[in-house]
Parts: C-alpha cells; sequence; structure tokens
C-alpha cells in the first residue's frame, strides 16, 4: 500500500549531536526539500444548468461512487418559485456523462417529471455517505441544517425567517448597532432560534425519511453553506465537520471569522457540542476565511483524512480551495498556504469555487474531487445565470503533495516494518532530474550510525528518473525484499531536480 508524503509525519527530523570533545555536528539531518501542494488539473464542465429548475444555483455537487457507479446529491434551484432551493439528483457511469433520473417526487412547474429529491424546506441535504454497518433500510445516512424556533420555550412549527425577520423589524432597534435585536425579540415576543443538525436515512439513496430528534442543536451559532458528515471505520464512530463562526453576534448577521468545527460519536445520533479543528491562522491573511470544510476520507489508506476548504478572501471577494491533512480527524495542517483548485475556467476566471466530498477515481490512474464554479464574486458585481456548473478537480493517484527536490536534496523516512515484497516509488523528475534510493538501519534515539543495509546502499542504486506512478526500486537490477521481511527499516532518498509522492515497502 502506498502511503503519501502530504506532511512530515513520515520523515526523520536529523539530529543534534555532540562527541566526547564537545565538538557538534547533525546526524542525517533533511537537506534540501520541501512540501508542495499539487495544483489539479482540471476537467471540462461535467454537469451545467439544462432544467427549468436549474436555471437560479447550482451548488455543492455530493458524489459516491456507489458499486460502480457515480452517484450525484446536489443543491439547485430555478430562477422562478421565488427562489425555493431543493436537493437534485444525478448518476453517471464513468462520471462525466450524466443522466437525471426522472423520480416522481417533487412537483415543479405543475409536473413531478424530474430528477428532484426533496424541498430544502423540508429537508436540506448536506452531504450523503454509506454507513457499512446498517441494516439496508438505513444504508445511506445524511445530514442537513435546519433552524427551529420557539416561542416560550415552545417549538413553533409555524415560524420561519420571514417572520422572525419581522418581528425583528417590529421591535425599532435594527438601526441601533449597540442593541441585539434578537435578544430583544425574545424578551419582547417570547420568541427566539436554535441551529440544528438533521439526520436522515435511506435504503436507495432517493426516498429519505428525516430523524424525529436532531442529531446536534448547535444554538445560535451557524450552520449555512456545507457540512459533511462520515462514517470512521478505524474508530467506529461517526463524523460532522459543520459550517461555524468565531462571532460576536449581532442583529441577524456575525462580525467574526468563517472556520470548521466537528462532532460525532458512536452513534448517529446525540452528539456532544462540536469543537473548532481548522481556522484561519496567523499564517494567513489577515482577511481570510475557512468558508467550507469538504471533508474527505484519503482513498485507500485507512486513518488518513483531508479537507479541501473553500478559503473566503474577504478583501477580493473571491474563494479558492486549499487542502488540510490529518492523521486524527482532530488536529490538521496545511501543508501550503496556497490553492490547490484554482479559479482559472475556461478562458476567464470563476469568482468562487467551493469543493464537495468525496475525491473518488476516475480511471487506473486519477482521482476526482468535484466542484463547483460561479462567475459572481462572493459579496458584489452581478450574479451570472444560472449559477453554479460541476467540474472534476484531477491529479494522478497519490499526488496531492509533492516531497520536492528542487535542486538537489537528502531525506530519511521513519521506520517501517518491511512487507518482504519490492519498494514501490511514485514520482517525476525534471530535465536532468533523478533520484536514487537506500534502504537503511531505522535511525533511533539516543542517535547511532544510520548505515545502508548490505546490497541496498546508493552505490548500488539504479537510477530512477522520469514519470512513474508505481516504479519497482531496484539495486544493481534486483528488487526483492524477501531477506527484511518482518524488519524494521527505513529509506532514505537521494534526489535531485525531483518530487516523489508516495511509498510502498
Amino acid at each position: 500500500m502506498h502511503q503519501p508524503f502530504l506532511d512530515w509525519y513520515d520523515i526523520w527530523a536529523g539530529q543534534a549531536c555532540a562527541n566526547e570533545n564537545g565538538e557538534s555536528w547533525l546526524k542525517d539531518p533533511p537537506l534540501g526539500v520541501r512540501l508542495a501542494v499539487q495544483q489539479a488539473r482540471r476537467s471540462p464542465v461535467f454537469f451545467r444548468a439544462e432544467k427549468p429548475w436549474e436555471q437560479a444555483r447550482m451548488a455543492y455537487p455530493y458524489v459516491l461512487l456507489d458499486d460502480g457507479l457515480y452517484r450525484m446529491w446536489f443543491w439547485t434551484s430555478g430562477a422562478e418559485g421565488g427562489g425555493a432551493r431543493f436537493n437534485g439528483y444525478a448518476e453517471s457511469r464513468d462520471g462525466f456523462e450524466w443522466e437525471r433520473p426522472n423520480l416522481g417526487l417533487v412537483e415543479y412547474g405543475g409536473t413531478k417529471a424530474n430528477n428532484l429529491l426533496s424541498r430544502h424546506s423540508d429537508f436540506e441535504i448536506n452531504s450523503v455517505f454509506i454507513d457499512p454497518h446498517a441494516g439496508p433500510e438505513e444504508r445511506y445516512k445524511a445530514i442537513g441544517p435546519k433552524t427551529v424556533f420557539y416561542r416560550n420555550g415552545v417549538v413553533d412549527a409555524e415560524m420561519d425567517w420571514v417572520q422572525f425577520r419581522q418581528l425583528g423589524a417590529d421591535t425599532g432597534t435594527q438601526d441601533d448597532p449597540t442593541i441585539n435585536t434578537m435578544q430583544v425579540v425574545e424578551e419582547q415576543f417570547g420568541v427566539r432560534r436554535d441551529n440544528v443538525v438533521q439526520g436522515a436515512v435511506s435504503g436507495d439513496g432517493l426516498h429519505w425519511t428525516v430523524l424525529d430528534t436532531p442529531l446536534v442543536n448547535v444554538g445560535n451559532s451557524v450552520l449555512d453553506t456545507q457540512n459533511v458528515a462520515a462514517y470512521e471505520p478505524e474508530t467506529g464512530e461517526y463524523v460532522a465537520y459543520l459550517r461555524g463562526m468565531f462571532h460576536n453576534e449581532n442583529k441577524f448577521g456575525y462580525t467574526g471569522r468563517r472556520a470548521v468545527r466537528k462532532t460525532g460519536g458512536k452513534k448517529f445520533g446525540a452528539w456532544g457540542p462540536p469543537r473548532y479543528v481548522l481556522v484561519a491562522d496567523p499564517q494567513d491573511h489577515v482577511s481570510d476565511d475557512i468558508y467550507t470544510p469538504c471533508y474527505c476520507h484519503y482513498p485507500g489508506v485507512p486513518g488518513l483524512h483531508l479537507m479541501f476548504p473553500s478559503v473566503y478572501h474577504r478583501l477580493d471577494s473571491e474563494q479558492d480551495v486549499q487542502l488540510a491533512v490529518s492523521r486524527d480527524g482532530w488536529n490538521w495542517v496545511r501543508p501550503e498556504r496556497k490553492p490547490i483548485i484554482t479559479l482559472e475556467s475556461d478562458g476567464g476566471q470563476y469568482g468562487c469555487i467551493r469543493a464537495a466530498p468525496n475525491l473518488v477515481p476516475l480511471n487506473e490512474e486519477e482521482w476526482g474531487l468535484p466542484y463547483d464554479g460561479r462567475y459572481s464574486r462572493h459579496d458584489h458585481g452581478p450574479a451570472e445565470l444560472p449559477e453554479g456548473e460541476f467540474r472534476w478537480a484531477i491529479w494522478k493517484r497519490h499526488r496531492l503533495v509533492a516531497l520536492e527536490a528542487p535542486l538537489e536534496g537528502r531525506v530519511t523516512t521513519i521506520p517501517r516494518i518491511c512487507q518482504g515484497g519490492e519498494l514501490r516509488l511514485n514520482f517525476q523528475t525534471k530535465r536532468a532530474g533523478w533520484i536514487k534510493v537506500e534502504i537503511v538501519t531505522p535511525p533511533i534515539e539516543p542517535v547511532e550510525s544510520i548505515e545502508p543495509l548490505e546490497g541496498f546502499s546508493a552505490d548500488e542504486a539504479d537510477v530512477l528518473a522520469g514519470d512513474e506512478l508505481d516504479k519497482v526500486v531496484t539495486w544493481k537490477g534486483k528488487s526483492d525484499l524477501a531477506a527484511l521481511k518482518g524488519k524494521q527499516v527505513a529509506v532514505r532518498l537521494y534526489m535531485a531536480r525531483a518530487k516523489v509522492f508516495s511509498m510502498a515497502i
């Protein structure tokens, strides 16, 4: 199994040492290497507005590869109907040619002959996942946000946002920035609101039953745009990455920064308060927000977690997509503060792009992540209807981040257990670039000599060059590692003008 280089986790950090004479030296430090985020190749548009109920906006194309079928759930709204939003559905055999099945579930324009699943006012699908341990009637699970209004402590099912805002206007306090209008609404009218995450279950991903009890109540904090849930087989838990905001609540808006928070538990529900896990930090521009999570499992590597957050650059009023990585789902790092999916379009530029789960194989060599692009900016400029078209962000497998030596470099991995087959490398070199590989004794502390194993030294290594996804490493033409099976070893890479993306040993 290939292990990707996404962070410094697999890299031996080196060690400072001193001999008995007090002379200091460095033991096997990494030299001349860096982590380099690899920008995606964008596909042609694979899904654009065609139907009347898609003519205002389409967004958030959530895709599952389910038994060889690409299945997509997405937001959509028509130019008519007062801006009502719907959950749409489409499916494909190859990820590029899509069909809109006639579901007969929701009326639009006087007919149910469409691919709409439900109205957002009934249940807003934010993400869909497959629960491997659920019964057949609950195999598919989804989450979505809902605002619950209370009058004098009792749920008021008739209250909606239009009425709630009118109550705010009736207080006469909206022009005074020193007064929290929502607090006045509660005091004068006994009305308040909470935001909750709803859950739904389905046997086919099309016909949904909304659970009576919310999965979690987050109070007044926001849950708009994108919220993502998944089942984690390593922990046996359900997890949810939610929209959040560090804020001082004022009126009906928020003055803080958007961020990502996490909750979950052993059950699909009764979750505890969410905790912030990804926020704009001092390495970001002072005016950036983390807008959406786009959480995904890393394909084929258990316990490795990805986010493709949309980063909101407030002063430009634009959103592009970065990469975040985690080994436990709680502690997240970004290898670089640069877009992994850019705003470029066909001969132009989007104003905002937002990625959606999941990262799925498109063929034997490539992975794709769906994203929507719209040409209008977040805060200003005319909207160009219909808003939103869907593309794939595409990488060759395991090539999200490179361990790169722009000139010459050397790096040693932390110890691994050799499986006894062959050492395989996913790499790319520039012109005149090269890679040589050693298998060495594992680095330990206190520091001892790290020496190449007999028969696997750099002097005996055959030079690697070119562009290979799964190249067998050889030493004087030999690749067999049977003699090392079950032993703890490390790998030392010598590189020049080269990128290494992943390795299997």
